[in-house]
């Protein structure tokens, strides 16, 4: 599995923990899905969820043998608004997803990395004719890759 796959994974675990029975105030850690909410086909029975995808995974030091690299992951929190106040719930699912992406700053839940930020709490509001509000938050952590010397 690429490296980049495994901090997604991880990233997605700790979303996953977000629950009830865990102190919580959502149940949105059972609806973690890896894709970009736009492409993922919702109702509102599937909601609370968290979307996870990965906005970029870029080069940021390049030398022989080995690459720096800077992963960005957009995490995506949503609930149903159809025709009420969505706020509180958004308010609710915003502090949950910041709590569980807190625990990624242990100091041996992401090894092997060399920075770690978290970012984001930008709200998004229902397009016309979408009954779907989301916050969004970001992860960006910077790792290495090296390769072996060829004989």
């Amino acid at each position: 599995m690429s490296r980049g796959t495994e901090l997604t994974d991880r990233i997605m675990l700790a979303l996953s923990e977000i629950t009830l029975a865990g102190g919580y105030q959502t149940d949105a850690g059972q609806r973690v899905k890896r894709g970009r909410p736009e492409s993922l086909q919702l109702k509102s029975s599937d909601l609370p969820m968290i979307s996870v995808s990965t906005e970029i995974n870029a080069p940021e030091a390049v030398k022989p043998r080995t690459v720096r690299k800077l992963r960005s992951v957009e995490i995506v929190g949503m609930v149903d608004a159809a025709d009420r106040d969505y706020e509180p719930d958004l308010d609710s699912l915003d502090e949950d997803i910041s709590i569980a992406l807190a625990k990624l700053t242990g100091i041996d839940e992401l090894p092997g990395t060399l920075s770690l930020e978290i970012s984001g709490g930008e709200y998004r509001h229902p397009d016309s004719g979408s009954n779907i509000a989301g916050v969004t938050h970001t992860v960006t952590i910077g790792y290495v890759l090296t390769t072996k010397p060829q004989p």
